[in-house]
């Protein structure tokens, strides 16, 4: 199966005035992440400076930030998932854990200082481990998730997150735990 059949399988979720094809935006931003893109700006930025792929695309012309961000907001994740699973069969999402970081909004207000959590979250199933709260470096903490996930849970994992939590001892970890680590 082609990209194009599995991503045109997606139910579209916008209105019946639709200006790009659904299966051209998701492939846009899938060839824009997978040149390192990492924004949905980023994205737009990236058809605007290579409009020559835009035909091969489907796309007579670059979408704004604005069109690709209201458009993913309404995009079925599961859908999307399944017609990827399709195109790339080898791809085992049981295997990936995402680990990521938040700062409570308002949380700065007033004397206190912000609230900093990070998170582990197994990709397939679409929900969050482990979470804890940050006190001083947010490194620790998520040191201290995988701890608690065990040694044989990160056995041949890939954990994945921003490069803002690849710290030394993080990634050491995760080695020793028999994981693999990959920044985006």
């Amino acid at each position: 199966m082609t990209l194009r059949e599995a991503l045109s399988q997606i139910p579209d979720p916008r209105a019946s005035n639709r200006q790009y094809p659904l299966w051209s935006l998701l492939a846009l931003i899938l060839v824009a992440f997978l040149s390192r893109v990492d924004s949905l700006r980023g994205v737009e930025r990236f058809a605007r400076t290579n409009s020559h792929l835009l035909p091969h695309l489907g796309l007579r012309k670059a979408p704004g930030h604005t069109r690709l961000t209201t458009f993913l907001h309404g995009l079925d994740p599961q859908a999307l998932g399944q017609a990827l699973r399709q195109v790339f069969p080898e791809a085992d999402l049981e295997e990936v854990l995402v680990v990521d970081g938040k700062t409570l909004r308002g949380s700065d207000k007033g004397k206190s200082s912000q609230v900093k959590l990070v998170e582990v979250l197994a990709l397939h199933l679409g929900t969050t481990l482990a979470q804890a709260r940050a006190e001083g470096r947010e490194d620790k903490a998520l040191q201290d998730l995988l701890e608690h996930l065990g040694a044989e849970g990160l056995k041949g994992k890939v954990v994945v997150g921003d490069a803002g939590y690849l710290y030394p001892g993080v990634a050491r970890a995760i080695r020793e735990k028999g994981g693999t680590t990959s920044s985006s």
